[in-house]
């Protein structure tokens, strides 16, 4: 009697058929899905169906090997479309990896960390070194000051020697002048003192007292 196979459209097992089978349903006996055999031509008889006895031996040996989700996954036929929603992720994920690796490899150990120095910045620094600047500025401007008050005094007290004792009118005036140069020179010497001071208060270190003349 003639026979015909056919693949289970399910797990691939082949199932051997007669002709009175053409066109009819069965249950796979390997996966157990509803399989139909494909019509033939009519006219040819025959109500016999059996399963080579190899081929059941080898379906009963893949039925280990061959789960119902592995059947599955190899029938699916979107996995082009799985494919590209998975590659991002992928690529994320390896990207993660070796940052964390270069991390671990090459970054700083908690035990270096802890031993480093911390180092704080003054918020306040800045003001301090721009009153600094100014206060010495305030020094040398006052220095200067003292220097041509002196410098007065001496020219006053040197015009009263020159004037002739018999005028008293230009004896007065000349002592008036002296005495005009002593206060002028006694107020600037207050000022080059309170700016010294404040110099020296904020930090400076120049002693500019020492570069003026005694007096």
């Amino acid at each position: 009697m003639e026979s015909y196979k056919h693949s289970c459209p399910f797990c691939g097992q082949h199932i051997e058929y007669t002709v009175g089978y053409c066109g009819q349903q069965m249950q796979c006996p390997m996966c157990g899905q509803t399989v139909t055999f494909p019509a033939i031509p009519p006219g040819r008889a025959g109500q016999s169906l059996r399963v080579k006895g190899t081929e059941v031996k080898a379906a009963r040996k893949m039925e280990f090997k061959l789960p119902k989700a592995l059947v599955f996954l190899r029938e699916f036929q979107h996995w082009n479309v799985v494919g590209q929603i998975a590659v991002p992720f992928v690529a994320i994920g390896v990207l993660w990896w070796g940052a964390n690796f270069v991390k671990n490899k090459f970054g700083t150990s908690s035990s270096d960390n802890a031993s480093a120095p911390v180092v704080q910045a003054d918020p306040d620094a800045w003001q301090r070194m721009t009153a600094l600047t100014k206060s010495e500025q305030d020094v040398q401007a006052a220095a200067k000051e003292l220097e041509h008050e002196n410098d007065a005094l001496e020219y006053a007290q040197h015009s009263r020697k020159s004037v002739n004792n018999g005028d008293p009118y230009q004896q007065k005036a000349a002592d008036e002048r002296v005495a005009r140069a002593q206060i002028t020179l006694k107020i600037a010497r207050q000022r080059f003192d309170a700016a010294n001071a404040k110099y020296r208060q904020l930090g400076g270190t120049k002693d500019y007292r020492s570069l003026l003349r005694k007096y």
